[in-house]
């Protein structure tokens, strides 16, 4: 480089060179526009459809083989089977509730001889509902409050997680504070897929003699559902109704 040339380039600093292009993908190459869809509140009594968007992001034609669903109440069908480089072709969906019910999820398998992702997975769910339910507003959901992050005694908890008087002990004393998340019988207690309370059954517990549970008891699990219910750990009771109610654990859910 000749002196002036550089004197230039010194006082131009750095100069940006051009970088080459990514190379283009090679080959066929699968893409949806989503991979999941939800049709929402569904009568059972008439057919849904939903159309995904398959591309072909690749340098070669893409050829779908085969589609396949996950249930006999879901079919689908692409529109052509083959899709040029940079295009897009129509992958059509329907679903019929007949029979189904609750929320139902299906699966949508779509074969193709894109090398490096032969098959592509999608998702379509509903709620099925009796025909002329899916205009209703939602069911509330059973769930007496909302979450809370610690469960806290103050009067208003303690109308279900805390004795009705100071004098309650064993099975009383169990109905008022441990029946709204274990269950009357100790079975436990479930909304949907949520545990609310798990079961005390010995056999399936970790916890299962005397002075284990007095302690889970008096202190909690570290769960935010079950803090420690006795007076030294904030709790509402006294260490003989802890004991009381330790003995009717052991006495009455035992395993069956």
């Amino acid at each position: 480089m000749k002196p002036m040339a550089v004197l230039v380039a010194l006082a131009l600093g750095p100069v940006a060179r051009p970088v080459a292009a990514a190379p283009a993908v090679s080959g066929p190459r699968i893409e949806a526009d989503a991979a999941e869809f939800s049709f929402g509140r569904v009568p059972n009594d008439r057919a849904v459809e939903h159309v995904f968007k398959i591309r072909n992001a690749g340098t070669k034609p893409l050829v779908i083989t085969r589609v396949q669903t996950s249930c006999g109440c879901t079919a689908a069908m692409m529109e052509t089977s083959v899709v040029d480089p940079g295009q897009t072709g129509r992958l059509r969906v329907s679903f019929n509730p007949h029979g189904q019910k609750q929320v139902v999820t299906r699966t949508v398998t779509v074969y193709s001889n894109d090398a490096v992702q032969p098959t592509l997975a999608l998702k379509v769910t509903a709620e099925v509902v009796p025909a002329g339910d899916e205009k209703k507003a939602p069911e509330p959901s059973k769930r007496a409050h909302a979450r809370e992050a610690k469960l806290v005694f103050s009067t208003a908890c303690l109308k279900c997680h805390g004795p009705k008087s100071s004098g309650e002990s064993g099975a009383h004393l169990y109905a008022s504070a441990c029946v709204a998340c274990h269950g009357a019988s100790g079975a436990g207690v479930r909304l949907g897929d949520e545990v609310i309370g798990p079961p005390l059954r010995l056999a399936g517990m970790s916890v299962k003699s005397g002075p284990g549970l007095t302690q889970t008891v008096q202190a909690g699990t570290g769960h935010p559902a079950m803090p420690g219910y006795g007076k030294a750990y904030g709790g509402p009771l006294t260490d003989a109704q802890v004991a009381s109610l330790v003995d009717l654990i052991l006495k009455n859910f035992a395993a069956r």
